[in-house]
């Protein structure tokens, strides 16, 4: 009778195991909101009633404990020591989202043997069919663990402010996710910007540009996010703006960017979490 229980739980674990959307959040240029977004997304997907984990992906600036005002007592890297459990590593931030921090270098797995990796991915394999989102929250700029975790994703979106450097970076970081990753599909997010029209402007010079020097680009506008004062003041707070003014156009646009969020098709040629576990974290 025990193991009979045993295989229903889990062929009814199975059946309600959720499929996992992973969006990478990523920017050529630091300073353009892409923490914020990712902290911001995560409150309004969980009003929803969705279950996401943020994937703190930035190893040298990690910013996500600062904008929620936490302190995780772990990181990746006790995982990867294996000192911690994964259950003991994840933490819970606010309104339930989840948090896998940030180790101070993810490049220490490439020297693993394989038997340590096996170990660390048969922990983050239990993550499978817990969450809906998986948001990584990049570094910005070219480096390698940033094209790595962006390659795992199913989706990256390119955080882009009207700055010229701005618009400049994510050319190159696209540009380098092409030619050298063979990332093709970009989702553009217009930030701070003080009309449709300026993020129309924005969205236009980069598809221009992939358009002329890149093959087999394609780049959609998903979501525009109008510049407002007070987000410096929820920075500063630690609160993000979502809670801090949580009837402000920039707070109703988050649930806008949700319903497109949750438009997206589910399925990917890359597949799920566990696709991002084996491709971003231990190399495949």
């Amino acid at each position: 009778m025990d193991q009979a229980t045993k295989l229903r739980d889990q062929v009814s674990h199975r059946k309600k195991a959720k499929k996992t959307k992973v969006i990478s959040v990523t920017s050529g240029k630091g300073g353009v909101g892409k923490t914020q977004l990712v902290a911001n997304l995560a409150i309004a997907l969980r009003a929803k009633g969705k279950e996401v984990l943020i994937f703190d992906g930035d190893m040298g600036l990690a910013n996500i404990d600062i904008v929620y005002n936490i302190s995780p007592p772990y990181n990746l890297s006790h995982l990867v020591r294996g000192s911690k459990t994964i259950q003991e590593v994840l933490f819970k931030g606010p309104d339930g989202v989840q948090i896998l921090p940030a180790a101070s270098g993810i490049q220490e797995l490439t020297a693993l043997g394989s038997e340590s990796k096996q170990a660390i991915v048969e922990q983050l394999d239990e993550l499978e069919g817990m969450f809906d989102y998986v948001l990584i929250d990049t570094a910005a700029g070219i480096s390698d663990n940033v094209m790595y975790l962006n390659t795992a994703a199913q989706y990256i979106f390119v955080v882009v402010t009207p700055e010229p450097t701005s618009i400049t970076d994510a050319y190159a970081l696209m540009k380098v996710l092409s030619s050298r990753y063979g990332e093709k599909q970009f989702h553009i997010v217009t930030n701070q910007v003080t009309s449709e029209a300026e993020a129309k402007t924005i969205f236009n010079s980069l598809l221009n540009a992939t358009d002329q020097f890149l093959d087999s680009i394609q780049l959609w506008h998903l979501h525009s996010f109008p510049f407002d004062s007070d987000v410096r003041k929820a920075i500063t707070q630690q609160t993000p703006i979502i809670k801090f003014r949580q009837h402000s156009d920039l707070s109703t646009s988050y649930v806008d960017l949700v319903k497109k969020v949750e438009a997206l098709p589910i399925e990917s040629p890359k597949g799920g979490i566990q696709f991002f576990i084996k491709q971003a974290i231990v190399g495949g």
